[in-house]
């Protein structure tokens, strides 16, 4: 199993560590490719650090828009195009079973044996987190990278970038990206997907379901207690992790409380 995830310096001083953490609590056959925006974090267990300007056709996409200045965080191409680039290319010549986990994710406990690859029902190429008349939920998502379509699909996907087709979509997040994708490659009739919510309508649909157990997306302004108060697994632990996060995070990113 090979995980992925970006992340910038101020995303790892805010929750970045917390993302370190709970690492531990992934199986021990799993690989984590993390790639870095402009810092370079210690070293950890079973992950290799990539700096994301090393991606040669990501760098070209950012330096053709330079000069874009975005009205609003939906229409961030650049910042949120890290994602996209850095998936092709930790698993375009993967085999195995490829996880999304975004860095503001956190795993409170230890994955069961199997579970992430019980996600992806046999016949589909992966499980995502759809929400009825919005864009899917990207901050964990996972792929079969055997599927006879896993590199057009991947291709077709950064393609949106590479051709400067995301101008043609409503907002220009990976989200939307990722389901135009998904959309060209069902309506052929190439790949089946299996929809994580499984019939949540909740914004939120990973608090709902059984991997949020385990796991927990910190989306937005979840990051400054850690966890998000609409999970059911976790409302007895929320003042707990609140006291945590204000207290030891801050502690071990800036030396001193409360900085």
């Amino acid at each position: 199993m090979r995980v992925v995830t970006t992340c910038h310096r101020q995303g790892y001083e805010m929750y970045g560590l917390r993302f370190v953490q709970g690492w531990s609590n992934w199986p021990t056959e799993a690989e984590l490719y993390w790639y870095t925006e402009g810092f370079s974090p210690p070293p950890m267990d079973r992950t290799t650090f990539i700096p994301v300007d090393k991606l040669e056709s990501l760098f070209n996409f950012k330096q053709r828009y330079s000069h874009y200045q975005p009205v609003d965080w939906r229409w961030d191409v650049a910042r949120f195009a890290n994602k996209v680039f850095a998936v092709r290319d930790a698993l375009y010549e993967y085999k195995g079973i490829g996880v999304w986990l975004d860095a503001d994710c956190v795993t409170f406990e230890k994955l069961p044996h199997n579970l992430i690859e019980t996600l992806i029902p046999s016949d589909c190429y992966g499980g995502f987190f759809k929400r009825t008349g919005f864009h899917t939920e990207t901050g964990f998502w996972v792929v079969d990278c055997n599927h006879e379509q896993h590199q057009a699909f991947l291709d077709t996907w950064c393609g949106w970038y590479e051709q400067n087709e995301f101008r043609r979509l409503p907002e220009w997040t990976d989200c939307h990206t990722l389901d135009a994708t998904i959309r060209i490659f069902e309506k052929q009739g190439l790949i089946k997907t299996h929809d994580l919510s499984l019939g949540s309508k909740s914004m939120h649909p990973l608090c709902e379901v059984e991997l949020g157990k385990y796991l927990d997306h910190t989306k937005g302004g979840r990051k400054v207690n850690g966890v998000s108060p609409e999970n059911k697994w976790h409302v007895g632990h929320l003042e707990a992790v609140r006291q945590r996060s204000s207290v030891v995070d801050r502690t071990e990113v800036n030396g001193e409380p409360g900085n």
